[in-house]
């Protein structure tokens, strides 16, 4: 008897123990974490110097983040001269910010892989994404007041309310330079074209330029601020969607990191203040709203007509999101034609044609109602044709030149290389030296990948599968695009923790999509290499255009390959008895 008490206490003995250092490893993973975003945070703060010699902006230079100046770390010298025998082209400027800019992705990365790995309550989980929010807004306020402007769009955006508000003219018809004494007039870089967004966006400029006046600064200001809430907002977003839809507390906190977190989108909206992240403020309310574990409230009118209409209201944002409205349709009629999980088209069709033709209607109505009370103060006494041409007078469609993409570096060696080359090479670039070229691989992308999505989407209707396909659709598309930016990429981070694996043995390509996606966001800033153009001290000219679509692509292809051997190795194993690898975690 006395023997088994001794027993039961040194059992009891070695469960107190080991629940100890458990509970001491978690604490330490958690101030591991703490330490990397501290590090993250000091990372921001030091690039302000050398992103205001990079992209200095008279107006942005009278704001307070100039006093953070003297906290900027520069490479040292030597260093320098070492990078610009293999990168004439470069200043220190350039290699100081995007030095610290791979510092903050290599800090990201390690913060996820923590994350994936760390296991741990819900409770200290939330409190590591209430942490990550607190270093978001801090960071993000610095960025606010950051004295650099790696893009103008500021003042783009200003100028249609100024347009709108100042001299009472439409936008749509009436460009700002048509006001060439207006104080905004200088900054603009796009005076000459007409408003390229939605309706919703300009009447967002007008209220602030009803607000602002003329003051450039409070503009930088105001739009900054806009974007950094829309992107805390976003992150909150995808932790509510996340959680709906039943996923772990693992994934939702590695989503809600993975999209708040990615240095791109922390810059392109605290600094560059894009519209694209407001857009998918608008696409993540929609997901929202028909978001839970088994899929039912995409099949209840209540819930996904209101998502339909956010995410039309994403659209009037920028147009871009109509992508995903249309998937997003899609997905709908694929719930209504297989309730019973059917897997054959054209009987599920035959079937249930009456109720998915009548939620097409529905949503079509519900289509034109938006779209026409929003746009009709813009169109009402403009004919037909007016219209048409001020759908397609902006910039990205009407111009022959492409913009940050390999049709533009084709573009500059033609032109740096007036004399045409000879046989099939100089016919082959003269092709491809053409917009219309790859308006046309543009289109035969979006066909490929539209169908793929779509086949997504028949075999597993889900919210996750819309995220996955709107991801392949979208990431395709930016690939061969003619005219790309890197805040275009807001469009897949956002989306990517909606389409973060749901088990351990899912499919590879959506593995893959992970990978380039977090690839595409760090190449991506290779478009600010050296301003984003030609070098003026020389350099390769093709750098132009496969230094941010060429990584991603290689990433996928990679990751995709070694998931699908994995796959099957897995599949291997289990058929002979062998284990498969343990999730990392709850």
């Amino acid at each position: 008897m006395n023997n088994k008490l001794l027993i039961e206490d040194r059992q009891q003995e070695r469960e107190q123990h080991g629940k100890r250092v458990t509970s001491a490893h978690m604490r330490t993973r958690f101030s591991l974490v703490a330490v990397l975003l501290v590090l993250y945070l000091t990372g921001v703060v030091v690039a302000i110097a050398p992103l205001e010699q990079l992209a200095g902006h008279p107006v942005a230079g009278r704001l307070p983040g100039t006093l953070l100046r003297p906290l900027g770390l520069w490479l040292p010298t030597r260093l320098v001269l070492l990078c610009s025998r293999a990168l004439p082209f470069l200043d220190k400027a350039d290699l100081t910010f995007h030095f610290w800019m791979l510092v903050l992705f290599l800090l990201y990365g390690t913060v996820l892989w923590l994350v994936w790995n760390w296991v741990a309550t819900a409770r200290q989980r939330c409190q590591l994404l209430g942490l990550v929010g607190s270093i978001l807004l801090i960071g993000g306020g610095i960025l606010v007041v950051a004295p650099g402007m790696l893009s103008h769009d500021i003042f783009v955006y200003a100028g249609y309310g100024r347009v709108i508000v100042a001299h009472g003219a439409n936008p749509y018809f009436v460009p700002l330079s048509a006001f060439p004494n207006d104080p905004l007039t200088p900054l603009d870089d796009w005076k000459t074209a007409v408003a390229a967004y939605g309706p919703l966006w300009l009447l967002v400029c007008a209220a602030l330029s009803w607000l602002l006046g003329a003051n450039a600064v409070a503009y930088v200001l105001a739009f900054r601020l806009l974007a950094l809430a829309a992107h805390l907002l976003n992150m909150a977003l995808i932790v509510l969607i996340l959680r709906a839809l039943g996923r772990s507390e693992r994934v939702i906190a590695v989503g809600g990191i993975l999209y708040g977190l990615n240095p791109l989108m922390l810059i392109e909206s605290a600094l560059g203040a894009h519209n694209d992240v407001l857009m998918m403020t608008g696409l993540l309310l929609g997901c929202w709203c028909c978001a839970d574990a088994e899929g039912a409230r995409l099949e209840q009118t209540r819930y996904w007509l209101p998502a339909l209409v956010l995410m039309l209201v994403a659209a009037l944002i920028k147009f871009t999101a109509l992508l995903g409205v249309a998937l997003f349709l899609c997905l709908l009629l694929m719930r209504t034609l297989r309730p019973e999980g059917s897997q054959r088209f054209l009987p599920a069709l035959r079937r249930y044609w009456r109720p998915a033709l009548a939620q097409l209607l529905l949503a079509l109505g519900c289509g034109l109602c938006v779209g026409g009370l929003a746009y009709f103060p813009f169109w009402v006494g403009h004919s037909p044709h007016e219209i048409m041409i001020s759908l397609v007078a902006p910039p990205s469609t009407s111009r022959e030149l492409g913009q940050f993409s390999i049709l533009r570096a084709i573009q500059e060696w033609r032109h740096y290389h007036p004399q045409p080359l000879q046989g099939m090479a100089g016919q082959l670039l003269a092709l491809l030296g053409q917009r219309s070229t790859w308006n046309a691989l543009q289109g035969l992308a979006l066909l490929v990948a539209l169908g793929g999505a779509l086949w997504l989407l028949w075999k597993q209707p889900q919210l996750q599968r819309w995220a996955v396909g709107s991801l392949l659709t979208m990431g395709a598309i930016f690939l061969v695009t003619p005219w790309f930016f890197p805040w275009y990429l807001a469009w897949l981070i956002a989306l990517a923790p909606l389409a973060l694996p749901l088990s351990e043995r899912s499919k590879a390509l959506e593995y893959a999509l992970q990978v380039f996606v977090l690839v595409f966001s760090l190449s991506a800033f290779a478009i600010y290499l050296s301003r984003g153009y030609v070098p003026a001290k020389g350099g390769w000219i093709g750098w132009m255009g496969l230094s941010a679509v060429a990584p991603p692509s290689l990433a996928f292809g990679l990751a995709w390959l070694g998931g699908w051997w994995q796959t099957r190795r897995r599949s291997s194993s289990s058929s002979n008895g062998g284990l498969l690898l343990r999730p990392s975690g709850p």
